[in-house]
């Protein structure tokens, strides 16, 4: 859908990287708003479905505009391509950008405890919550529609998206005409009568049996046969499939997947009741304070950073208090205009690099070549500006080398504007990188290196600061630049 001998520029602001996903109506692509300075997730119809159902993506982003909450992919605006990779007049849509899986793919069905599908219920619950709240129907509710980030903790951040089918509460589909992915489709929907709410919480409520007991509750996946049994078949029951299973989550699966809408919870705000107290307790010290200590040393460190110092860091966080250090950090950055930056999966260090290249405008290019950086890195160099480049290298440099040239890059990128990394993830790439920067930064004086703060969690074993200890471990799983992020597309 690209074309490769365009400027990779949408409309003059949208820097297009990379294809994120494909549907049977258009793809996905991963982008920089250079407007509003963040990346954003593109969804543009194929160009020969774009004239013929533009009406139905304005559509769609009337509805989804509507919504503002934590558990929904927001969408910012509305388009037609007018210059740049895209057919000119292509319609898009500039959606929030999800670093995360489907959630059949970050929760293996079958695999996962059942304080895990209870709290994911409980965060669906709460953005459907929401949905319904303005009237909608999503209408579409399956495991591809419903995103969950990476963490430490799973589940991760839950995220619906896809509004290609939400319609108005109320309203009936299309007699003879079935809308939705078969598996989930409510029975009301198929007998085509006005629909609300209910017919998420179905939907909801087959996907749970999923990644609870690992397989769908409808024993054939032929068509005529799975429309029977949405209208006529046994009762889910969890509980006969796995045995032991949590009480209150098959109770839930139960409740949700009842024939009879009316016999089926109200509202979501309804079915939250039946979970009762949080399922998934979270760590004690969650989001528990900082100390004043703790406080003060991370002042402290930005401050240096500031005033030109350079340092790399390694605070000796209690349990569940790195979260709260790098909000003070994140906050301290926007509150003096430093550019914070987090080094984490997926794309760790290569998306770091691609946000400075992006700072530099024009002198993107020859900063690639004179540092290196597209050796091993998945960059490239189109139409006169760095992008995601998916395919394999041919010759990668040494790691030594390509670390060699990534800390070169980041000095230089620090003396133009204090710059603050949090690191989050660790391979052996980025280990090198670090070493690398520590040793400039022993033999460098600050007036060559700029105000350069580098912040990492302390593990076991290591000292705090440079030069004091053993150095980091690298027990955490490597990490691939390459992985691809998740925003499906019907």
């Amino acid at each position: 859908m690209l074309a490769s001998n365009v400027s990779p520029t949408l409309d003059a602001r949208f820097l297009v990287f990379e294809a994120l996903g494909r549907g049977a109506q258009g793809c996905v692509f991963r982008a920089y708003d250079s407007v509003a300075r963040r990346e954003v997730a593109l969804k543009a119809l194929d160009p020969i479905e774009g004239k013929a159902r533009a009406h139905d993506l304005a559509a769609e982003f009337s509805a989804w505009s509507r919504l503002r909450h934590p558990g929904v992919v927001r969408a910012y605006e509305m388009g037609r391509a007018v210059s740049g990779p895209l057919p000119a007049g292509t319609p898009y849509l500039v959606l929030e950008l999800v670093r995360g899986l489907p959630v059949h793919r970050a929760l293996p069905p079958g695999r996962v405890g059942d304080a895990v599908v209870l709290e994911l219920a409980r965060r669906a619950l709460h953005a459907l919550d929401h949905v319904h709240a303005a009237g909608l129907v999503h209408r579409d509710l399956k495991p591809g529609n419903l995103l969950v980030g990476n963490a430490r903790r799973l589940p991760g951040r839950v995220k619906l998206t896809d509004f290609g089918l939400a319609s108005e509460s109320g309203r009936a589909g299309s007699r003879g005409r079935i809308s939705g992915s078969l598996p989930y489709v409510s029975p009301e929907a198929i007998l085509g009568l006005p629909l609300d709410g209910r017919a998420d919480l179905y939907g909801l409520g087959i996907l749970l049996f999923l990644l609870a007991a690992g397989r769908m509750p409808a024993a054939s996946r032929a068509p005529e046969r799975l429309l029977t049994w949405h209208i006529d078949g046994p009762p889910v029951d969890l509980s006969r499939v796995k045995p032991g299973v949590a009480p209150r989550l098959a109770e839930l699966v139960l409740r949700l997947t009842t024939r009879d809408r009316d016999a089926r919870p109200p509202t979501a705000a309804e079915a939250l009741s039946i979970l009762g107290p949080a399922g998934y307790p979270r760590s004690r010290a969650a989001s528990a304070p900082l100390l004043a200590s703790e406080r003060a040393m991370v002042r402290m460190a930005v401050d240096e950073a500031r005033g030109g110092g350079r340092r790399v860091v390694r605070f000796p966080a209690r349990p569940g208090t790195w979260f709260a250090i790098r909000c003070e950090i994140e906050a301290l950055g926007a509150a003096h205009d430093l550019r914070v930056l987090r080094v984490s999966r997926p794309y760790g260090l290569s998306r770091v690099v691609l946000r400075l290249l992006l700072d530099r405008g024009r002198a993107a290019p020859t900063l690639v070549e004179r540092y290196g950086l597209h050796r091993g890195l998945p960059l490239a160099v189109l139409g006169g500006s760095p992008v995601w480049n998916a395919l394999p290298q041919a010759r990668p440099a040494s790691t030594e080398r390509l670390a060699r040239g990534i800390g070169r890059f980041i000095l230089d990128a620090s003396r133009r504007k204090p710059l603050v990394l949090v690191v989050e993830s660790s391979d052996r790439l980025l280990d090198a990188v670090i070493a690398y920067l520590e040793r400039s930064i022993a033999k460098r004086p600050p007036a060559e290196t700029g105000g350069l703060l580098i912040v990492m969690e302390k593990k076991r074993g290591q000292a705090p600061f440079p030069g004091s200890g053993e150095q980091p471990r690298t027990d955490r799983p490597r990490e691939d630049p390459r992985q691809p992020l998740s925003h499906p597309v019907r």
